[in-house]
């Protein structure tokens, strides 16, 4: 056998398998068939002359053979994705597409507004505001430049701090608190580990959270509804809007921290420089998310 039978396509199946230990859920990931990933997987098998594959009425799983090939596989994905990055920051024109990975409130209140005018002044840049998942590889470069709450702790990453995330008691201007009580909106359980989530599971004591909802722009939208009081982000009230009123507290509000996380193999590369300094400035001259 010599290097050029092996189909590359055919390693990488045997890579995700491999993370995935199941077919099915191999298939779902790649967007392909189960039978596809099976008929691949035979074709490798034929290649190398190795069986990789144990094939039961159970289902199918990786022999020993095969999950040490698929860490193989798996330290050359992630070469290849260090490769990319290596030529994405070494490209001097001010051009590509550039991911940034952020919260929904953030991207909608700080990161679009930011970059509205990118596009007309630098047309050969393309803007991708990944903002509906939960968190990204900066490594695998599912992302660019990404916003989190928690200071990145990666070796591989740079990291600049952009401000500070103040949160506040929101309830509706109907809501009486002498009749209704003190009813909360907080995220589901699954959300219980969030230093914001712990504060209010704090506050709320035994009575424990009335409305659980996901998503912090769907507690708003409760707290508007007069479900009960939510603990929001300072930044998504607007100092004008009259429907609703803070509710005072006597324990220390809860923040966070905003970063900007970087892969170093990219912070050369014009597009993406060009895009984070755009964002920290933003943050820099938005007083909503001043450093004390």
């Amino acid at each position: 056998m010599a290097a050029r039978d092996l189909d590359w396509d055919d390693l990488r199946i045997l890579h995700v398998v491999a993370m995935e230990d199941s077919m099915l859920a191999s298939a779902r990931r790649l967007g392909v068939s189960h039978a596809t990933v099976s008929r691949r997987l035979t074709r490798l098998e034929t290649v190398l002359g190795l069986r990789l594959v144990d094939r039961m009425a159970t289902g199918a799983v990786l022999t020993a053979e095969g999950r040490e090939l698929g860490g193989l596989a798996a330290r050359m994905a992630d070469d290849a994705v260090a490769l990319i990055r290596r030529a994405k920051g070494a490209r001097q024109a001010l051009s590509g597409e550039v991911v940034v990975a952020v919260t929904p409130g953030l991207a909608s209140a700080v990161v679009v507004p930011a970059l509205a005018s990118l596009g007309a002044e630098h047309p050969g840049i393309v803007l991708s505001i990944a903002s509906a998942v939960p968190l990204v590889s900066l490594d695998r470069l599912e992302a660019d430049l990404a916003i989190r709450l928690t200071r990145p702790e990666e070796a591989s990453h740079t990291r600049r701090r952009l401000g500070i995330m103040r949160f506040a008691l929101f309830a509706a201007g109907t809501y009486d608190l002498r009749t209704a009580g003190r009813r909360f909106i907080g995220y589901s359980q699954r959300f219980d580990a969030l230093p914001q989530q712990r504060w209010l599971i704090e506050q709320a004591g035994r009575d424990g959270l009335a409305v659980r909802i996901d998503d912090v722009a769907g507690q708003l939208t409760a707290a508007l509804a007069g479900m009960g009081i939510a603990l929001l982000p300072e930044f998504m009230v607007g100092p004008t809007d009259d429907r609703l009123r803070r509710v005072p507290w006597e324990a220390p509000l809860p923040r966070r921290e905003i970063w900007l996380a970087q892969h170093q193999d990219t912070r050369r590369a014009p597009a993406v420089r060009l895009v984070a300094e755009r964002l920290t400035a933003a943050f820099e001259h938005d007083e909503r998310f001043r450093v004390e």
